[in-house]
């Protein structure tokens, strides 16, 4: 695959659900690999839709450049452009060649691991962590797949000396997520990922979820805690906590998880009593909600929350969260169990 071309793909694979004119193409490849000319760009683009890889609608006076899905092929060049990004990686980071190999031998068996991707690897590895996005068969044995996987990357982090943080998804969780109207993290690690294992199934599996249903990758990844307070406001008011004397604004629908992590984060001990409560009255995605407690270390804070929920409201969403937690080796920060209880009879959520 030459440049141009690995660029355009890389580009496009990346901005999917987000128009982009010859122009915004262009400057998005200067950006992310230095250099790009409108010229060549144009070029290029003209012979990958000679080859009904890509289309070019014209709007006015400019083009709307999107990957055509429809052809067979263009899963076969996603795979080849995702191998070729893995093999850039390794070439610069060769010491994390070792966790890779370790990785794939210890799961090479487990046949329900469709492919593997690594989030935003560059700016991660810079902070001796890696965060991957494990895509696993729906089966009935689902959630014990998803602590065998945890339990392995808890061992290989801990020989490693490297921070892993696995969120693992099966193919029904992962259509819900990138097709959500909601920031959450899954639509964040699409903007910036490799896979490093098996491109083609997920290419293939997102291919079937992008032709039925409309997409839009988030370029941004989210800090929890920098969420705006306007938004947080809006959003517990959404899961059914309201607090008197905030004025509520319209604005953008962001993940329970993602909530309930800023919750977590918060000194303010009034915002955190709030996580026990949207919990306790909607649901939620316990292996998402697992991995945020893991990358932003809020899992001390979150245990007793499930420990309660459990023992007063228990949920499979619940008793799984507390499964992952404990593969975590999470450890419990005192919490006033009586104090949560009453905020919980009080929002009706017991």
């Amino acid at each position: 695959m030459d440049t141009s071309t690995f660029r355009i793909l890389d580009t496009l694979s990346s901005s999917i659900g987000d128009p982009l004119s010859i122009n915004q193409l262009t400057q998005r490849i200067k950006k992310s690999h230095g250099t790009a000319y409108y010229a060549n760009i144009y070029q290029k683009l003209q012979d990958l839709k000679n080859q009904d890889l890509l289309t070019l609608d014209q709007i006015g006076k400019s083009s709307n450049i999107k990957l055509n899905f429809r052809n067979y092929l263009l899963i076969d060049a996603l795979a080849e452009m995702e191998l070729k990004k893995k093999r850039n990686l390794l070439q610069n980071k060769r010491n994390l060649l070792p966790l890779l190999t370790e990785m794939n031998n210890a799961l090479n068996d487990a046949d329900f691991i469709r492919a593997i991707a690594a989030a935003f690897p560059e700016k991660n590895l810079k902070l001796n962590r890696i965060e991957l996005l494990f895509l696993i068969s729906l089966t009935p044995n689902y959630h014990k797949q998803t602590i065998e996987i945890c339990k392995e990357t808890q061992r290989l982090q801990n020989k490693h000396n490297l921070k892993i943080d696995s969120l693992i998804l099966n193919k029904h969780q992962f259509r819900q997520f990138i097709t959500k109207d909601e920031v959450n993290p899954v639509r964040e690690f699409l903007s910036e990922k490799i896979i490093l294992s098996g491109p083609q199934a997920f290419w293939s599996q997102t291919k079937d979820i992008i032709e039925n249903t409309e997409v839009r990758i988030l370029r941004e990844e989210t800090n929890p805690l920098k969420i705006p307070n306007a938004e947080l406001t809006y959003n517990l008011n959404r899961f059914g906590y309201q607090e008197f004397g905030r004025p509520i604004t319209l604005g953008r629908n962001i993940s329970i998880e993602y909530i309930v992590t800023n919750l977590l984060l918060q000194e303010d001990a009034r915002l955190q009593e709030a996580a026990p409560v949207i919990l306790a009255k909607n649901s939620f995605n316990s292996n998402v909600l697992a991995f945020l407690s893991k990358k932003f270390d809020t899992n001390a804070r979150l245990m007793p929350i499930m420990n309660i929920l459990h023992d007063y409201k228990p949920t499979t969403e619940t008793n799984q969260t507390l499964d992952l937690l404990n593969t975590f080796g999470s450890k419990e920060i005192p919490t006033d169990k009586k104090d949560i209880l009453s905020k919980l009879k009080l929002y009706n959520a017991l």
